[in-house]
């Protein structure tokens, strides 16, 4: 297109046909993406502790969250977990 002139059907640019970008030689991809580092293991937490009057130390691990470590504290001193 010139000078806003219409460019006849049979006749092509330079660039060729749409869709023949294989003829043109390297064809314009996106850049390809970082890839993700690998997952780091949560470290494992143990928590050490004693009944206030002095009782053996009691470790503690594998909890999540605090009210499974409570769980785990009543379960090391056989105690109620309400307690």
């Amino acid at each position: 297109m010139q000078n806003g002139e219409a460019m006849s059907p049979d006749a092509q640019d330079s660039r060729g046909a749409p869709g023949d970008e294989e003829s043109q030689g390297a064809v314009p991809s996106a850049p390809p993406l970082p890839q993700e580092p690998p997952a780091c293991p949560r470290p494992k937490l143990v928590f050490h502790t004693q009944l206030a009057h002095g009782s053996p130390t009691g470790r503690i691990h594998g909890f999540t969250n605090v009210r499974e470590l409570y769980a785990k504290i009543a379960e090391v001193f056989n105690i109620s977990a309400s307690e």
